[in-house]
């Protein structure tokens, strides 16, 4: 339906508002180019189109409020200053055009009434112009319009002229406002639904669609960030790669249908066991990794700990069996200046001194240590 509205989940909220402002803003600057070059064409051409003193004298002045919105967009828009909400910019653009447009009306109805069939013209093209910058849809078209068209009809009693002698002249233009509303409410939507595609989209592509875990090309993006915050601010973090213990064996006992069971309850209870601010991510096969910003590598290790006892502790239920599923972690934090790539690689090198040590437990690695701090646990 055209007014049906698709919801926007709400954790991809603040970036779709992130989307709604760029559109804004986009559409602010044309709009500002627009009403610019507009406005010049007929200022320059009052002539031509039979406009007598008195009412260009009033056209110029009625204009320009809307010249200086419009320069003001895009001054705002190239210098950068002051910071202006693209929203609030976009909504201040639409009233001054609706402004303008109703204004001209009642002034050509006053004081020039043979121009009408031409302001009806220019009121057709305000209406739809304004339906256009109505970017978040029916909600904003409300605002757009309601307010300044009851202000237009409580000037036509002030002013004291007939609504059923212009009403031949509103005719077209109000047909426009249904028109504008549909084509409004019609682009909103496309946007909306252009941006859930491209959000899930994006979503497949850095998504595991087993676990639901962020990838492994999803996770490098996230500790490259990491780095360069590490560099400008000093703020540590750590890493703990994960893997399930003879997992293999899960798979030949069970069948592969239980082991992806087991490797989405391995995820969920990790998730679990981390803060918010934590990333887990499904490194390959049943390996797993865990970033912890602002962790240096002591509190890592009791993290790990903590999750091998999450996992191994509670057995899991798969398709009716009741599995003891263990995992070990190899531990370290990362060094300053090193590629995150060496800090991965000593992770991995300390799983292996975990799995070495008899698995079903966490052992660490410092940067340049030659041996690693080792947590037994009972197999």
């Amino acid at each position: 339906m055209i007014f049906h509205r698709t919801s926007i989940p709400p954790k991809w909220q603040s970036t779709y508002e992130d989307f709604l402002c760029q559109v804004e803003k986009q559409i602010a600057l044309v709009a500002g180019w627009l009403i610019t070059v507009i406005l010049v064409i007929y200022q320059v051409n009052q002539n031509q189109r039979g406009i007598d003193g008195n009412i260009h004298i009033i056209e110029t002045l009625l204009r320009a409020p809307v010249m200086l919105v419009a320069l003001f967009t895009l001054f705002v828009h190239y210098t950068k200053k002051p910071q202006v909400d693209p929203g609030l910019l976009l909504r201040v653009i639409a009233l001054s055009v609706m402004g303008l447009s109703l204004s001209l009306f009642v002034a050509h109805a006053l004081y020039s009434p043979d121009t009408l069939y031409q302001m009806s013209n220019v009121l057709m093209i305000g209406f739809f112009g304004v339906s256009m910058l109505s970017v978040r849809g029916l909600e904003q078209w409300w605002t757009l319009f309601v307010l300044p068209l009851m202000l237009f009809f409580a000037a036509l009693v002030i002013v004291d002229l007939e609504f059923k002698q212009l009403l031949p002249f509103l005719f077209d233009p109000l047909v426009m406002i249904f028109v504008g509303m549909v084509v409004s409410c019609s682009l909103s939507q496309l946007r909306r639904s252009e941006f859930l595609t491209r959000q899930q989209l994006k979503s497949l592509a850095l998504t595991d669609q087993l676990t639901g875990l962020l990838n492994r090309h999803a996770i490098h993006t996230s500790l490259e960030q990491l780095v360069t915050r590490y560099a400008r601010h000093g703020h540590p973090f750590s890493l703990i790669l994960g893997d399930l213990d003879k997992f293999k064996r899960v798979n030949d006992s069970y069948g592969h249908n239980v082991g992806d069971e087991v490797l989405i309850e391995t995820a969920n209870r990790l998730q679990d066991h981390v803060r918010a601010g934590d990333i887990v991510c499904r490194w390959g096969g049943e390996e797993l990794l865990v970033v912890l910003p602002d962790t240096e590598l002591d509190s890592a290790l009791a993290v790990a700990e903590k999750l091998r006892c999450a996992v191994g502790e509670t057995p899991m239920t798969a398709a009716g069996h009741s599995i003891k599923q263990t995992i070990s972690f190899g531990v370290t934090c990362y060094h300053d200046g090193e590629h995150i790539d060496t800090t991965i690689m000593r992770a991995d090198s300390a799983l292996y001194l975990a799995k070495e040590g008899g698995r079903n437990r966490a052992a660490s690695v410092e940067p340049g240590a030659g041996a690693p701090d080792s947590i037994p646990a009972t197999l």
